[in-house]
């Protein structure tokens, strides 16, 4: 006879489509258009107008939900997969499954939520006469993946949690020796401490993420629940399982967009400034030196007026791509605004900063872009301050370096100098 869970499996078929959300406190920042349509919007800007997302989860369950995203966005809890009751935009109730990660978002974090309609899947299982509390419990620990394993020996799976890591059957994963080799060794101390503290009662259930890798070698990223259980009078972990990698390339995306140049593909000032806000002090406290480098194209006005803003752009890009082929990977550099790029360079000194800076300003010189077939050369100054003891921020290096900088344009441009 099939044990209720397996009927449960069986019954549960879930839709791929899927809508996500970010916002803090409940004020939407993004929405796709498949979450709008969730409930029954247009596109993701009604969403953004509403300016209030409480107003889609059914009233006795808003407390809930705020205290899930406090407890989340303290650290008191981790992320992870949640069931609620939603409103649509005609008062019809849906039943949806949510996946919630904490994102950056304009330099603040955020909560990203992705969810799935369960409405027709529930309704489906209430036919079935059983509690509410009980199909929740089901949602919550069954829902895709199912693994049963002892010491990271596997026991049981089912399927999907097999076809998930790209066996085609639950006995190929079973045959395995260990379930750790599939998990990115970086995770392997937390899933060692995580299964002593379940096998060991200290913990009820861990909710988790984690990089996972399928037998191809694609990279995987799940959304685990664990719990204890007996199996065969023994003790195990079982764990419930969602991919999530999706939800994980959307974050990253979003997060490139927040801080890289949508032109040049460089990091933008917010991201620079943080960066430099994180090393100043550092390198101040282990005196170790720093540089920081303004860069201006020469000429640029020129160049936009007489071959166009396209152009332009290309000069932008191509001096963005020959940074990142001359520059060390340890340099950032940043598209600072228009023509104007900073340059930072950790535990370097004033020597080798103008060192650096040479060799990129003769890249630029001797390379060209075509322009109808032709040639067109264009050059760069730089003005090179380094860190001293007395700096208190950025903007004591940037006023040096300015300095630097707009005496090189004054004394004919293409050349790098130093602050005095």
């Amino acid at each position: 006879m099939s044990s209720p869970i397996n009927s449960f499996i069986q019954l549960f078929q879930i839709d791929s489509s899927y809508g996500t959300v970010i916002h803090r406190n409940f004020k939407p920042l993004y929405a796709d258009d498949s979450y709008a349509q969730f409930f029954g919007y247009d596109n993701g800007q009604a969403i953004l107008e509403m300016g209030d997302l409480l107003t889609l989860i059914a009233p006795h369950e808003r407390d809930a939900a705020w205290q899930a995203y406090r407890d989340i966005m303290s650290g008191k809890e981790k992320p992870g997969i949640q069931t609620y009751r939603n409103i649509d935009n005609t008062g019809n109730e849906l039943f949806v499954l949510t996946i919630d990660h904490i994102v950056a978002w304009q330099g603040e974090p955020a909560m990203q939520i992705t969810i799935l309609d369960l409405s027709n899947q529930f309704n489906a299982l209430n036919q079935l006469n059983e509690s509410e509390l009980r199909y929740r419990e089901l949602v919550d620990g069954s829902i895709q993946g199912l693994l049963v394993h002892s010491n990271f020996k596997p026991l049981f799976c089912n399927l999907a949690y097999a076809n998930m890591l790209g066996f085609n059957s639950e006995k190929e994963l079973l045959a395995i020796d260990s379930i750790l080799p599939l998990i990115a060794e970086q995770y392997h101390p937390q899933a060692h401490e995580d299964n002593a503290a379940l096998l060991s009662g200290a913990k009820a259930s861990i909710k988790t993420d984690a990089l996972t890798q399928r037998v191809d070698g694609q990279p995987l990223w799940l959304s685990l629940i664990s719990r204890p259980i007996e199996w065969n009078g023994e003790k195990a972990v079982q764990v419930t399982a969602i991919d999530v990698t999706e939800q994980y390339q959307l974050r990253e995306k979003l997060e490139y967009r927040a801080n890289h140049d949508s032109l040049t593909g460089l990091i933008n000032r917010r991201t620079a400034t943080e960066i430099a806000k994180q090393a100043l002090p550092r390198h101040q406290a282990d005196k170790q030196p720093l540089c920081c480098v303004l860069i201006d194209l020469d000429n640029f006005k020129s160049i936009n007026d007489h071959y166009g803003h396209q152009t332009g752009d290309e000069v932008l890009q191509h001096f963005a791509a020959t940074c990142q082929r001359v520059l060390r990977n340890s340099d950032y550099i940043s598209r600072w605004g228009g023509e104007e790029f900073l340059l930072l360079l950790p535990g370097t000194t004033i020597e080798q900063a103008q060192m650096i800076t040479e060799r990129l300003r003769r890249h630029i010189g001797e390379s060209a872009i075509r322009v109808e077939g032709a040639p067109l050369h264009y050059t760069a100054s730089m003005g090179i301050a380094a860190l001293t003891p007395e700096d208190k921020g950025l903007h004591n290096l940037l006023y040096r370096a300015d300095k630097a900088l707009y005496a090189a344009k004054q004394q004919g441009k293409d050349q790098v100098l130093v602050a005095g």
